[in-house]
């Protein structure tokens, strides 16, 4: 019998696999966050991130051809997403310096993307690379009481060039 719903490629297929689990400690820790268990919804989230930062790392060290460019085009969102709401939890948990390294962490990763040589990677590296742009600054003004906070977003903000301007 033949079957009129389309087969994923095994590439695909293979993607989908291998950002489960990243989806599944998302999930997990957006669950935990709502419940007010923030230590066990951080614990999910930095697994998510870790899994995410590794899934793109393999990706980038492969062969970049159409299925790779593919997959890097997810596992970008996916690293983005994890460390906001690693950060989110940390601000939840009154911790703005822990929340602050997640977003500089994740905007300098950014930033050294936009520099790859191929345009697709270059792409959506830079549309990630704007929003977290736009969540460091609306962070900074959150914590304008906190000069340190301020620095470090400012590094993460100029990483890129110089014509960034600076907050103070």
């Amino acid at each position: 019998m033949i079957s009129s719903q389309k087969q994923p490629q095994p590439d695909l297929l293979y993607l989908e696999q291998a950002l489960s689990p990243w989806q599944s400690n998302i999930m997990q820790g957006n669950y935990a966050f709502e419940q007010g268990a923030l230590l066990e919804a951080r614990d999910k989230y930095l697994l998510a991130k870790t899994l995410a930062d590794h899934l793109l790392q393999q990706f980038l060290y492969a062969q970049i051809n159409n299925n790779a460019i593919h997959a890097i085009e997810h596992c970008i969102p996916a690293l983005v997403v994890a460390s906001h709401n690693l950060a989110d939890t940390y601000i939840a948990m009154q911790q703005p310096e822990n929340a602050c390294k997640w977003l500089c962490e994740v905007h300098l990763t950014l930033s050294s993307l936009i520099k790859h040589t191929h345009y697709d990677i270059q792409k959506v590296s830079k549309h990630h690379y704007l929003k977290t742009s736009a969540e460091l600054i609306a962070f900074a003004q959150r914590y304008p009481s906190f000069p340190e906070l301020i620095e470090q977003v400012n590094f993460c903000l100029c990483s890129k060039d110089s014509t960034n301007s600076l907050l103070h």
